[in-house]
């Protein structure tokens, strides 16, 4: 059952922890010494928030995504909101969204798209940011990370959803959204991050492949199925919105449900 898969995890993470002391684990990469939150000068000032290393229970999302304990080392930096389509526009120079609005978040975009993003981004801060850091995605386990900013429940707000706390799709379809809302229309999580929950899918940098047992370390799943996105969105049901909730696209290529989030991290990723 999904209590005693948490159970176990929570032993088995209880009792790697005397093998990393977190406190210790690298905050400073050659005189740089990370702040609470991080500045995309060319990106219209986007924001992005420090979360630093650590561990949490990842999962459960079904038998074969049993909950298990995840050691992140390194800490990262994660946009404060999903990556909007003024944003978007000022480093690309188009705007793929099907619903526009300059705050509303960028979406019907591919793979390809989101890299070139990225790259374009390290080319233009290269003087701002430190050797050997990059602008990239999450992977699935830093965003899981930083939605459940160390809660367990299903959300990051608890045990339940409704509709006054993210953006999904409503059994009563006089209220059913049909469009994507601004970034930041609701409340944040504990962390400071918003729409993690709903609005749009995020992408990551992970493949879809059962997740293995034990403790993990620093996770990638750099080989599987299709990429795998987070959150869920305006256009699904309130289960897929949970923080554990992983799956691969529901359709290739664009999707008007399709977003994501910034990350900077200490190594390339992509």
């Amino acid at each position: 059952s999904e209590k005693a898969q948490l159970a176990k995890a929570v032993a088995d993470s209880q009792e790697s922890a005397s093998d990393y002391d977190l406190t210790r684990l690298a905050n400073t990469v050659e005189g740089f010494a990370p702040k609470p939150n991080y500045i995309v000068k060319s990106a219209l000032d986007m924001e992005l928030i420090w979360c630093p290393p650590g561990s949490f229970i990842m999962g459960p999302n079904g038998n074969n995504n049993p909950a298990h304990s995840v050691i992140l080392t390194k800490g990262f930096y994660l946009g404060k909101y999903e990556v909007a389509q003024n944003e978007y526009r000022a480093i690309s120079g188009n705007n793929p969204s099907t619903f526009k609005g300059s705050r509303l978040p960028v979406e019907s975009i591919e793979w390809e798209q989101i890299i070139e993003f990225c790259n374009i981004l390290n080319k233009r801060e290269k003087r701002n940011i430190p050797e050997g850091w990059f602008f990239s995605l999450p992977t699935e386990a830093e965003w899981e990370y930083a939605c459940r900013a160390g809660t367990t429940t299903n959300y990051s707000f608890g045990k339940q959803i409704n509709i006054k706390i993210a953006h999904y799709k409503t059994r009563n379809e006089e209220i059913r959204p049909k469009q994507t809302k601004a970034v930041g229309s609701f409340s944040p999580n504990p962390w400071g991050f918003f729409d993690m929950h709903g609005n749009v899918r995020e992408m990551t940098l992970d493949r879809y492949k059962d997740y293995s047992r034990g403790i993990a370390i620093d996770p990638w799943i750099k080989n599987g199925g299709e990429r795998v996105e987070r959150g869920g969105s305006w256009n699904n049901d309130y289960v897929y919105l949970r923080s554990s909730e992983r799956s691969p696209p529901v359709k290739k290529g664009k999707s008007n449900e399709l977003g994501f989030r910034l990350s900077l991290k200490r190594e390339e990723t992509n």
